[in-house]
């Protein structure tokens, strides 16, 4: 555990970090993947909707 104010400000970004992308990927790999498969006609995966799209595009179609 953080010891002093630098390591528990490392800590919590740290910590926040991880939360922050793993909400975002579990978001668009489980929850949304018909959504970006259908908006992208014929791909075969979310790689490939990334790849068409950008990966700005789909966080924000996340949010919408």
């Amino acid at each position: 555990m953080p010891r002093n104010q630098f390591q528990r400000m490392v800590f919590a970004f740290l910590t926040v970090l991880v939360t922050v992308h793993a909400y975002v990927f579990y978001s668009l790999y489980v929850v949304n993947v018909n959504t970006l498969i259908a908006v992208n006609e014929g791909a075969s995966g979310v790689f490939d909707d990334i790849k068409k799209q950008g990966l700005i595009y789909l966080l924000l179609l996340q949010t919408g």
